[in-house]
């Protein structure tokens, strides 16, 4: 039985893989759990797409041996361990750095998964390219006053202001707009029908009420951090990262251990959509440690403000950041004369979906009909782009185009 990936890897499809190197994950359960076995094997196929997707038995193929001097007659069989630490999360965030350099060596997301998380042998080269990424990291990591690395430093491809937009048409509705495909219903607060958001608080249910004020008691520091062309996002870094893929296990694995690494393919596969995007994120941190519990990513478009992204570690899932979020977005989004609409996007879960609609966030099919993203990409005030060469026209003349000339 093949189980469906719940993922969506598209962008792995541009990702060339080695033209002899597939990986492929077999899943097999004994008596300490879900344990995965990865084989590499022969294949007369370029550009394979790249697939997290689980078989339950194992299965015999030509094998390549996976040592820096490969025997066509040996195989190799590794035993993955599913589970998150910090220490697999920074090497694997090593090993996915090399690749959006342009190394295309580290384009095989599951060799990386072989090296952080299986048994491999010192000698493998799938264990020498990941001492390599991760020395690489090291090197070009920012150091503070103590010695040790910033984790949050910012290091993703700084991408135009241009590129940042046009990366962001999709989720504002590009597909409806150009009849390419139709996304799920999305959540929606008419922020119209409100002055304040003390209003807003009112109107919900009395569990809502008491959830709220718990998150506004919480002993965290939020902080507005613009996303500029022709610089790194402010959350490509490894403690951003961290969020990202605690978050995605959190949600996606947690009653189903035997998809895992489905789960890791979809975080890398959300950081790199998060931080090719414009707008803004909201960092929150620890106000005692300073350390980065959660961000949530907001870009405004036309008359609507979209609550883009939302990643917490398992920490920050315990301290109401999600719910704190939402307030804030809310009460910022009433207090803009500009904004009619509140947009928390599709809902992962029927039980998401119901939680969004306790406060107030409706869910609509044709919800490009009532959030209102025609017009330009806003930003804040004390937005500063260093980005000359790009005032957003092209970006507006793009969309203008996938609009069909409106």
């Amino acid at each position: 039985k093949i189980m469906k990936s719940k993922t969506s890897s598209s962008w792995l499809s541009n990702l060339a893989l080695p033209p002899v190197l597939i990986a492929l994950l077999l899943l097999s359960l004994n008596q300490s759990g879900p344990s995965c076995f990865v084989q590499a094997f022969t294949s007369p196929f370029r550009g394979v797409s790249l697939s997290s997707s689980f078989i339950t038995k194992p299965v015999e193929r030509n094998l390549v041996h996976l040592s820096s001097t490969p025997n066509p007659n040996d195989e190799q069989r590794v035993l993955l361990i599913p589970e998150l630490n910090d220490e697999r999360i920074t090497k694997l965030f090593a090993w996915i750095s090399r690749a959006f350099a342009g190394d295309r060596q580290y384009d095989n997301l599951m060799l990386a998964i072989a090296a952080v998380f299986g048994n491999l042998p010192p000698n493998t080269s799938p264990i020498i390219m990941l001492e390599k990424a991760v020395s690489k990291m090291s090197e070009t990591a920012t150091i503070d006053e103590n010695g040790k690395v910033e984790e949050d430093a910012p290091s993703g491809t700084p991408y135009s202001r241009m590129e940042r937009e046009r990366n962001s048409l999709g989720a504002m509705g590009a597909g409806q707009w150009t009849g390419q495909y139709y996304t799920r219903p999305h959540a929606l607060l008419d922020v119209t029908n409100y002055t304040d958001v003390t209003e807003w608080v009112k109107s919900l249910p009395r569990g809502c009420k008491r959830t709220l004020k718990k998150a506004d008691a919480q002993n965290f520091t939020v902080t507005t951090r613009p996303i500029l062309g022709n610089k790194p996002a402010p959350h490509s870094s490894l403690a951003h990262f961290k969020c990202v893929a605690e978050h995605e296990v959190r949600v996606i694995a947690q009653q189903e251990p035997e998809i895992f690494f489905d789960a890791l393919a979809e975080a890398v596969s959300r950081y790199l959509g998060t931080t090719r995007m414009t707008g803004e994120i909201r960092e929150y941190r620890d106000a005692d440690t300073g350390k980065i519990l959660a961000f949530a990513h907001e870009v405004r478009k036309g008359r609507t403000v979209r609550g883009q992204w939302f990643y917490a570690t398992d920490e920050a899932s315990k301290r109401y950041v999600w719910f704190h979020s939402v307030k804030s977005l809310v009460e910022r989004a009433i207090g803009d004369k500009n904004i009619d609409v509140a947009d928390l996007g599709p809902s992962g879960t029927d039980a998401f979906g119901e939680l969004k609609e306790k406060y107030g966030f409706k869910s609509v099919e044709e919800w490009t009909a009532v959030a209102d993203y025609q017009g330009p990409f806003r930003y804040g005030e004390g937005f500063e782009d260093d980005d000359e060469d790009d005032d957003g026209f092209g970006a507006s003349l793009f969309e203008m185009l996938m609009r069909g000339g409106r």
